[in-house]
């Protein structure tokens, strides 16, 4: 059999994992599943707001030798195809590294140690940005950049997620991502896009 790769989002304190296999995941700010509850808001002048953050990975079963050297990347326009206004700070942000795999590490079996954090802020209005020095994301927001813009991760700079190498059924290291709005993004519901993941497979 070959091998069967699934999109997980984790939620809650404990990070369960839930199959976003046949489903939209969706920026929102609540930390759970929204379906249509809770969507990101444009928020008044002179605010910026973040959507709670989401923490996913790929959890790859199946038939292989090795699987190494997973990324992730857009196709560079999330921010004009939403709206966001990047010009003024807008956006989806991804959290990163100073140096190594920017991936987030879930499991101490897989990974070494487990550094989820969950998604916090104020429901249904906004939530913690990723950056920030006080409630931010604790493996993210000591680092030089902490974030990056995602549609700077195209098919020409992906990031590097986890390195790997895994030889057997394994969840990877997670990717923590959030959408920023700024009082000149467009409102309304937004057509669904794809964040890609590639890897290497023996």
């Amino acid at each position: 059999m070959a091998e069967v790769a699934t999109i997980y989002r984790l939620y809650g304190a404990a990070g369960n994992k839930y199959s976003l296999a046949g489903k939209i995941g969706r920026f929102c700010t609540q930390d759970s599943d929204p379906g249509t509850n809770n969507p990101c808001k444009i928020p008044p002048a002179g605010q910026v707001y973040n959507s709670y953050w989401v923490t996913d990975c790929i959890g790859i079963t199946g038939n292989f030798t090795q699987v190494r050297d997973i990324y992730i990347h857009g196709d560079g326009n999330f921010s004009t195809d939403w709206g966001l206004d990047a010009a003024s700070g807008g956006g989806l942000f991804v959290g990163v590294k100073d140096a190594g795999d920017h991936g987030l590490p879930i499991d101490v079996a897989l990974h070494g140690s487990n550094q989820y954090a969950q998604a916090a802020g104020t429901p249904g209005t906004k939530g913690n940005a990723i950056d920030d020095a006080v409630s931010g994301h604790p493996y993210y927001n000591t680092e030089t950049e902490k974030i990056r813009d995602f549609d700077d991760c195209d098919s020409a700079a992906p990031l590097l997620i986890d390195s790997g190498p895994y030889t057997t059924d394994f969840y990877s290291k997670a990717w923590v991502m959030a959408l920023r709005t700024v009082p000149t993004s467009t409102y309304g519901s937004k057509t669904p896009k794809s964040v890609i993941v590639t890897y290497n497979i023996f």
